[in-house]
């Protein structure tokens, strides 16, 4: 009976986008448009633009607040210079384009300005590291960056002991007669390739060394002229055989590993297409998800209290609009007065079914918040 009626169109789960986010999706796209070599680290809230100045490469990292274009963007330049428009948290301070930022501004070409400031008054490149191993640059957050920042910060490593190890250079040997060895430090290597460092031990290198202990002046005095026979005699030394063992052996396993990595190969593509294949199936069960999911959304449209009241209100009139013909038609002469009496009183018991169940599901529809208000 409810077929017959009109039914309201589906509605979208998705929820339509804010006139903020279609400015802030704007403003991505002027920086896309304005600017080359832009890569997006955080979707809407992070970007990075690159360029060259000098043979150097400098980056902007471009960080979008939440509340972006309202508030203006965080620019942070890499690796750390001096420039009249940055600070000495490498923030670009100075322009004016940034200072002024508002809705209605592009994005990118604040972006482009600021590369061609750069180009035009290059900016002094830092020196790379000092001679404590420290970057020139902090490892905390800058001051605009605080714990509770909404934004993400960009932290850099405060030494580079962990991934360069420091070998001391062996030194000339003594003519002391003290023979006790040196403690050597282990060094740490530790290679992209594995989680796990690697630990190698430095053999112990004495102070002095007996194999030279028995030399004359004479001899010392030739040992010091000729380069070849310094260097024939440090290479036969035991630490240094050591050092050249270990050497071979780390070159084996080296080689080792990358045979086992190519053997690796084939079941890597195999997961590979595997994992395709998975995420085809998902797609495809996402898509029969959201094709019940707007079926369902549609079935319970028809049966919403509001419809189902509108339903039988019209069912009612319908009912009552075909005994209203009836009549007419026996007044007509075109009925004969049994026929009339059974399909007029037929239609007639039907409308006022009909508007005794509409009156009755009006009141409770009615009484339903009384009732939730006295219960609570």
């Amino acid at each position: 009976m409810f077929n017959l009626f009109g039914r309201s169109k589906p509605q979208s789960n998705l929820p339509a986008p804010t006139a903020l986010q279609q400015q802030r999706h704007k403003q991505i796209e002027t920086l896309k448009t304005f600017n080359q070599n832009v890569f997006e680290l955080r979707r809407d809230v992070e970007y990075r633009v690159t360029c060259s100045v000098n043979n150097v490469t400098i980056s902007l990292n471009i960080q979008l607040p939440p509340e972006f274009p309202k508030d203006r963007p965080i620019v942070v330049v890499s690796p750390p210079l001096r420039h009249p428009w940055v600070n000495d948290q490498m923030v670009v301070t100075g322009c004016p384009g940034i200072n002024s930022f508002a809705v209605h501004t592009d994005l990118g070409r604040v972006i482009r300005t600021i590369i061609d400031e750069f180009k035009n008054n290059p900016p002094q490149i830092l020196a790379p590291a000092s001679s404590s191993g420290q970057l020139p640059y902090p490892s905390h957050p800058p001051q605009y960056m605080g714990a509770n920042s909404p934004y993400p910060t960009t932290s850099y490593p405060s030494s580079t002991s962990s991934y360069m190890p420091q070998v001391p250079m062996p030194t000339l040997p003594s003519t002391s007669t003290t023979t006790t060895p040196t403690p050597r430090p282990e060094v740490r290597v530790q290679g992209n390739f594995s989680p796990v460092p690697f630990k190698y031990k430095m053999p112990d290198i004495p102070e002095s060394f007996k194999e030279v202990n028995s030399l004359s002046v004479a001899e010392l005095k030739e040992l010091h002229d000729n380069e070849t026979k310094v260097v024939d005699l440090f290479s036969s030394l035991p630490q240094c055989q050591q050092l050249y063992q270990d050497r071979d052996k780390l070159n084996d396993a080296t080689e080792e590993l990358a045979r086992q990595n190519l053997d690796k190969q084939p079941m890597l593509e195999q997961k590979k297409k595997e994992l395709i294949e998975k995420v085809e199936e998902q797609n495809e069960l996402r898509r029969m998800f959201d094709k019940s999911s707007q079926r369902q959304n549609d079935l319970m449209d028809q049966f919403k209290p509001g419809m189902i009241q509108a339903n039988l209100k019209v069912a009612a009139q319908q009912a009552e609009e075909e005994s209203d013909v009836i009549a007419d038609e026996f007044l007509e002469g075109k009925m004969e007065i049994d026929e009339f009496l059974q399909k007029f009183m037929e239609k007639r018991v039907l409308c006022h079914i009909r508007h005794a169940k509409e009156e009755k599901y009006q009141q409770m529809m009615a009484n339903r918040p009384l009732r939730s208000t006295m219960t609570m």
